[in-house]
């Protein structure tokens, strides 16, 4: 790894702890995943003045753990349980690229919510982490267009730049248009909603029904607010069609100073844009996505992804796996790319080769994915997790939960100074909801204690 790339990590790793204590999180349980939701503080509240933080450079020289003492280790704690339930594991050391430890690592399983980072990954690397996505509003004639350009996290009111959520306001693009039209001399239109970019790629035959009715997942349209849900909070139920709903808040807005009737839907070609709000950045909507692990923002990536690289929106999963393949993680059998498909097929070794591949990019947007993952004890999914004196504040990962599934994928520095990166997999095939998952934090808490010299 050169000097730049180690900089980057090391600098993450020393300033971690005070980026995420201006995070607060409420938790809330998911019926059908198990995932614990989060939400951000207000964007008024006020975070004390810190001191200048002073990093080093990992020490390229500090000792590797021995993969035989870390092996003793974790094998006691990953063992098979008299319930069924049995682990797949891998831990690699990011400097060296040598695999410390390895629990049939190449075998496949679904990897719930940890496919995240491979979606996560495959989108900035696609896109960009410094792309926006637009909702733009067409003029043609007395018609007027609301086109969605794959933001799904409009808010109904003014832009608001202090947060992912509501970065592009309903009621900024509404005023936007409103002056535009009054200075033409236009009083009345009807309005089309133009949702078309991602086709007919708004359901996935692989998702389990329960899926919707626990409030997991809906229709995924290429325009939505508050990630397809009815309200800001995580807490308020998916709406079954999020893109009408936008349309009916735009015109509310719009109806204050303009005469809106209904018009039409789908594909509208022509006509002259006259206003536009633009999401956050990327990179922005990515660290959101990871951290209250939303589905409705993955499955948007998925498909802009495939539009990107040429195929069909539906094919979301396939143009995920192939960008995971282009940087040595390979093998990932994709038929959604949130990680809600019990047919998922991923193994530990492909998560862990997406973690390398980004922790030593030489995009900045990729090298900051990996300090994006929640944080143990203090962020996210993590909140409540590995918040012990050994492991707080030290270890980022993207956990998973599924009916018989528990994944939990990231990174961590040993006591010794050596960055690991990991991906533990849990399955039971009696159907028990994301068993174990205090034993993978025990194994995790393991590898960041690790000195484990023989």
């Amino acid at each position: 790894m050169n000097t730049a790339a180690r900089r980057a990590i090391t600098l993450g790793v020393a300033v971690l702890a005070v980026i995420v204590m201006v995070v607060a999180m409420v938790l809330a349980p998911r019926f059908f995943t198990g995932e614990p939701e989060a939400f951000y503080t207000p964007a008024s509240a006020q975070s004390a003045e810190q001191e200048p933080v002073t990093v080093s450079d990992l020490d390229s020289n500090a000792p590797e753990p021995d993969p035989a003492a870390l092996t003793a280790q974790l094998d006691k704690i990953l063992a098979d349980k008299s319930d069924g339930t049995k682990f797949n594991a891998q831990v690699v050391d990011v400097a060296s690229q040598k695999v410390l430890y390895d629990r049939n690592a190449d075998a496949k399983g679904a990897p719930a919510s940890s496919l995240k980072v491979m979606t996560a990954l495959a989108a900035l690397d696609t896109l960009g982490g410094d792309s926006q996505l637009s909702t733009s509003v067409f003029l043609d004639g007395n018609t007027l267009v609301l086109r969605g350009g794959g933001d799904v996290l409009l808010g109904d009111g003014k832009s608001d730049p202090s947060q992912a959520k509501g970065y592009a306001g309903l009621a900024t693009l509404a005023e936007q248009t409103a002056k535009e039209l009054k200075s033409r001399g236009i009083s009345e239109v009807s309005l089309w909603l133009d949702d078309s970019l991602f086709g007919d790629a708004h359901n996935n035959s692989a998702w389990d029904k329960s899926l919707f009715t626990s409030n997991n997942i809906a229709q995924v349209y290429p325009i939505a607010h508050y990630a397809g849900r009815a309200g800001f909070s995580t807490d308020t139920p998916y709406q079954s069609d999020a893109a009408e709903q936008v349309r009916k808040v735009f015109a509310k807005a719009l109806g204050a100073s303009i005469k809106v009737n209904e018009g039409g839907r789908g594909t509208h070609d022509g006509g002259e844009q006259i206003a536009e709000v633009k999401s956050a950045p990327l990179r922005q909507i990515i660290k959101h996505m990871l951290l209250v692990s939303d589905n409705y923002i993955a499955e948007s990536m998925g498909r802009l992804v495939a539009i990107k690289r040429g195929i069909e929106p539906a094919q979301n999963g396939q143009a995920v796996a192939d960008v995971a393949a282009e940087h040595g993680a390979e093998g990932a059998e994709l038929l959604d790319t949130s990680g809600l498909a019990a047919g998922n097929k991923v193994s530990p070794a492909t998560l862990t080769a997406v973690l390398r591949a980004a922790a030593t990019s030489p995009k900045p947007e990729l090298r900051e994915l990996l300090y994006s993952l929640p944080v143990a004890g203090y962020s996210g999914t993590l909140m409540q997790r590995l918040g012990q004196d050994t492991t707080l504040g030290l270890v980022h990962a993207k956990t998973g939960s599924l009916t018989g599934v528990a994944t939990l994928t990231g990174m961590t520095t040993t006591q010794d100074g050596r960055l690991l990166v990991f991906s533990i997999f849990a399955h039971q095939s009696n159907g028990t909801l994301a068993p174990h998952k205090p034993t993978i934090d025990s194994a995790v808490a393991a590898i960041r204690g690790c000195g484990c010299q023989s």
